[in-house]
């Protein structure tokens, strides 16, 4: 290299702040911070978020139609439940077999009906444990329907009722239903006390007319 193509050093580096990476470089007070001019495009960049708002809000604004429901009320339960009734099949209630000659009907629970049995198997009456049986009152049926629909001959109402079969059953007395005899007691043969001396007599003299009657 010849001489006269020589760089002194010192000449190299008087300006070196030219070689510096632009994060060592240090601030220059004398430079006036950059501020870059709004231009048509930076004004779009801010416009385009409030265009983009406008439509969303324009969008929730729509309103939503609803699926129309279907109207409630007592009218329509009441349909509903005369529909549901009207699939659904009915259970016809059937009459209990009877083979004997007397059907004793009431609650009776077995206290009862041991004495029952004293009462109706001492002479004259003399029934015998097969001849006499225990129905329950239902209110499946009328009276008569109950009464009619069986096979016995004589039926003996204790105690309890159903409210419009007791309207239909003359109290302390023999009467008929069809060609059937029929006798309502209104009270149980257990709940009767020593003092009620005549009620008993009155059951008594009773289930030895009501065997005897004239069908």
């Amino acid at each position: 290299m010849m001489a006269s193509d020589r760089i002194d050093l010192a000449e190299l580096y008087k300006f070196d702040e030219i070689y510096w990476i632009p994060a060592d470089r240090p601030a220059i007070p004398s430079e006036a911070p950059f501020t870059p001019r709004e231009t048509p495009q930076s004004t779009l960049e801010v416009e385009l978020p409030s265009a983009k708002t406008s439509v969303v809000e324009e969008k929730v604004s729509i309103p939503v139609q609803e699926k129309p429901s279907a109207p409630s009320g007592p009218g329509l339960q009441a349909s509903l439940i005369d529909e549901v009734k009207s699939i659904e099949p009915k259970v016809l209630q059937e009459l209990p077999i009877v083979t004997c000659r007397l059907v004793v009907v009431g609650k009776i629970n077995p206290t009862e009906k041991e004495r029952l049995q004293l009462v109706l198997s001492a002479a004259p009456v003399s029934l015998q444990p097969s001849d006499w049986q225990v129905l329950e009152p239902t209110d499946s049926f009328s009276l008569s329907e109950f009464v009619e629909g069986t096979q016995a001959q004589i039926y003996v109402f204790l105690g309890d009722q159903i409210p419009a079969w007791k309207e239909q059953l003359p109290e302390g007395k023999i009467s008929q239903i069809g060609n059937k005899a029929i006798y309502y007691f209104p009270r149980y043969i257990s709940s009767l006390k020593d003092s009620e001396k005549p009620l008993k007599l009155a059951f008594w003299n009773s289930m030895k007319e009501i065997i005897n009657y004239n069908l």
